[in-house]
Order: C-alpha cells, then structure tokens, then sequence
C-alpha cells in the first residue's frame, strides 16, 4: 500500500466521523473521540492530513468538553465508575491533540505544510486550550493525574516565542493568552474549591488572565508572590515561597501580583455596593460566593500558601457525618442519620486528611462540614472540608480543618424585611477556644447571614430563645460560614 493510499484509507474513515453529527450520549462522543485520535497516531499518515484532523477534533473536543462539565457539576463528587473513566478519558484526548498541535508547529516550521500567517501562534494557542480544558475538566473530576500536560503546555509557549506579539485586537486568542490562562489556573490550590466555584473561575480567568506577568528572572523580593514552572518537570506552577527550582534549570516565573491587585479593586467596589453584573463579572452560580471567593483569590495569588503545621502519618477508623443538616440531626439523638466509617491517614494540630472506607459517600464538596468521632461515647469534633480529591472512582479523600470540639445544634434566622423575611434554619454553636477564637461562634448553611443581629432557639433541654449579635464573619466557603457572636443584654 502506498502512502497516499494509507493517508487516504486512514483518514477518510476519521473524516467521516468529525463530519457526522454529536450523538445523544456525551459518554459515547467521549470514547469515539478517543478512538479516532488512536487512528490518528498512524505513522503513514502525512503532516497535511494530520494538520486537518486536528484542526476538526479541536472544535469537536470543545463542543464535547462544554457538553460535559455541567454534568460532572450536576453529579458532584465522587464520581462514579462510568462519569471517572469518561472525564480520564476526555483529559487524555485533550491532552493528545494538544501534542498534536505541536507536531503540527514543527512541521510548520520545517515547512511541511503550507505555511500562513501566524500559524505557529495559532496552533500554539489552540494547544494551550486544550490543555486548559483538560485541567479544568480534571479538577471538576476531583482528580489531579494530568501527566504531560505541563511539559507539553511549556513546550507549545516556547514553540510559540519566536512570533511577533500579537495586537490588542487579537490577545484573547494569542498563545500568550492562553499559557497565562492555563498558568494561572495552575497556580490556584483547585482541590480546595467546589465544583460551581472552578467554574466561576474558570469564566473569570478570561477577564483577568493576561495581568499574569512570565519572565525568566526571579523577582529580586523573597516576599514577591511568584510562581515557577520547568520544561522538564511535570508538575504545576510551585510557589517560590514553598520551593526553588533545581540549581541550573532554566524556569519560568509567573508573578501574580498583578492578579491579586485587581481581584483587590472587584472587592473593594463590591463593598462598595456595586453588583457583579456591573463589574462584567462571571453569573453567580449555586453555591458561589463572590465576595467571600474573590478574597480567597486575592489572598492566594497574594500571599501563597505554604504549609505551617507538620503532618503526622496515622492508620485509625472514625465515623463521618457530612453536611450541617446531618450533623444537626445526628447531635439531636436521630436514630435515622448513620455516620459512615472513615479512615484516618494522616493529622496535624490543625486537621486531618481522612479516606473514606465503607457506606455512601456522596456530594461532597470543598467548604462543607464534617463531624468525626472515633467512638459513640466521645464528642464529635466538627471540621471544614479545606480539599477533596478522588484519584480512584468511587473512593474520596478529604482533607478537613479542625474548627470545633463539640457543637450544639439550634435553630437560627437573621433579620429581613418584611416583604422577603428570613427563615429560621439549622445551624451549630461552637463553644468559644482560646487558641481559634475568644467568642462563641455559629456554623451555617452559606447564604444564612444577612445582617448584625439574629434570632437563636435551641430546644434539647428545655426552649431557650435569644437575640444574637454578630462580631465577626471568620470564614465563608460555598457551603458554610462561620461568625462570632455574643448574646445581646438589649434584644431590640
């Protein structure tokens, strides 16, 4: 068979399909879109033909991957068999035609297909999307597994370099865009986000990604917020302040300091009154937050995280009740709320890492509250879920923050206005602790807040009924926030 013959047998059978229409099942687009690009990998077929197929499965993988991610949001997480193998197996189609794009810049360059204008720019940025979609896609999973994708992600940027920087009028399709979209999103701790709120992100990165500043040198300040990445680690962006690249490979350095000013400037002219609509800001999703998100952004691209409390390795069984609507019944004597078993695999004075071992574990979240306990007859200590990763299907792993030893489950509502008056809902008062806060403090559904002062009933001895003022709003995630209080002596 010649090689025109071969390119002709192989590919047709790849056009035919780019050329029918999606099917109903994004599950079955997903395993054909893998299929196809295996076909590809024919090494018969030549760089005009394998340029063209790219170029189709780009836009077919979009349309796939937009498809998709709403339903990995409306499944939540853990995912099951079915949903997990067909996300892996979207990032690593992503991820293909992402190397297909540069082989298609080095055929360009070689001069193996018709040369246009801009085209190693354009084949350059439409890889780095791909490779966005892939991460983004991957966080959405709960699984962090994108093996290639940073070296192919350095590799498409510096493919790129040798282009003229793009106009104004072009930025928002320029590789350059693009690397620093892909970049920024890979400086942010995803695992420690909701599903909505990676979406949210996702969208507000196309506002505010090109403020990324890339360069070769390393800020002259210890104290810059800076990111590094190298060509020959697969890893995502690292924070300076946590590690230094190996002595002698060249880096690439990504200062964030930019971003955090500007999330700082949407802050403040949102305290100002102004609404997110007016601020061209992302539609606000179920479960997102934007003022209480934004500072997080802020304070991550700002001040990167590093860690501060030593992790101690453990291997002990607890029971795990998830959501405050559980939790509140199970402090309430339910006999029908069953906590699951849960292991233990490491702690730290702050928290614990915890996996999950038998029963139902589902939607679960970053930001949501979790009681554990290692036995009936001890308290409950109630936690915040800081990251939520689930590399196998079905099994989950949570890392959780310690913010109370036992809780007290009431009954709260915040005052409104008469047309739209508040509810009274489930809610827990944590007991004050000198080394976390010198107040009572209430933990609740996000949302529940509203202004200074709220009403409090608590029934399990006997009712008591009390007005409450806040102090303080100490912590706001897409699920819960947590604010000090004190009883008020003059209830109004």
């Amino acid at each position: 068979m010649t090689t025109a013959a071969a390119e002709s047998g192989t590919t047709a059978a790849i056009l035919d399909w780019l050329a029918t229409q999606p099917s109903g099942s994004t599950t079955e687009e997903i395993a054909q879109l893998a299929h196809q690009l295996a076909q590809l990998a024919d090494p018969t077929v030549g760089p005009a033909q394998h340029h063209r197929c790219i170029e189709l499965f780009y836009g077919r993988s979009l349309r796939i991957a937009s498809d998709f991610k709403p339903r990995l949001i409306e499944a939540g997480l853990p995912l099951d068999r079915t949903a997990y193998d067909s996300a892996k197996r979207l990032c690593e189609s992503l991820n293909t035609i992402a190397k297909g794009f540069l082989r298609v810049t080095q055929d360009a360059r070689e001069g193996a297909i018709r040369p246009q204008r801009r085209q190693v720019e354009t084949l350059a940025a439409r890889g780095l999307r791909m490779l966005s979609e892939a991460l983004e896609i991957a966080a959405l999973s709960g699984s962090f597994d994108t093996s290639g994708l940073w070296p192919n992600a350095m590799a498409l940027f510096e493919a790129s370099g040798q282009e003229s920087a793009p106009s104004d009028a072009e930025a928002g399709e320029s590789a350059q865009f693009a690397f620093k979209r892909l970049a920024t999103f890979g400086c942010l701790q995803l695992e420690r986000l909701s599903q909505n709120e990676i979406a949210w992100v996702g969208d507000y990165l196309n506002r505010i990604a090109s403020l990324l500043q890339v360069g070769t040198q390393a800020p002259s300040s210890a104290d810059s917020p800076c990111y590094w990445l190298t060509a020959n680690t697969d890893a995502p962006p690292q924070s300076l302040m946590r590690a230094q690249p190996a002595p002698g490979a060249p880096a690439t350095y990504l200062s964030t300091a930019a971003l955090a000013k500007r999330v700082g400037e949407h802050l403040g002219r949102l305290e100002a009154g102004q609404q997110p609509f007016e601020l061209n800001l992302p539609k606000v999703a179920i479960g997102v937050q934007p003022m209480a998100l934004l500072q997080r952004l802020r304070f991550e691209w700002a001040i990167p995280a590093k860690r501060e409390q030593p992790r101690r390795k453990a291997r002990y069984p607890v029971q795990a009740c998830t959501g405050i609507p559980a939790i509140w019944k199970v402090l309430r004597g339910d006999a029908d709320i069953q906590a699951q078993e849960w292991e233990v695999v490491n702690e730290s004075p702050g928290g614990f890492s915890i996996l999950h071992v038998a029963g139902i574990a589902d939607n679960l979240s970053a930001g949501m509250a979790v009681a554990l306990r290692t036995q009936e007859d001890v308290a409950w200590t109630i936690c915040v879920v800081r990251w939520i990763r689930s590399e196998i299907p079905s099994q989950v792993e949570l890392g959780l923050q310690v913010v109370s030893t036992g809780a007290t489950p009431v009954m709260v509502g915040f005052r409104g206005s008469r047309e739209r008056p508040n509810k009274m809902v489930p809610a827990l008062v944590l007991p004050a602790l000198p080394a976390l806060r010198h107040h009572p403090a209430v933990l609740a559904p996000t949302g529940t807040y509203t202004s200074r002062r709220f009403a409090l009933v608590s029934d399990l001895d006997r009712v008591y009924v009390a007005q409450g003022r806040l102090l303080s709003l100490d912590m706001q995630t897409a699920n819960v926030e947590l604010f000090q209080f004190e009883i008020d002596p003059y209830p109004i």
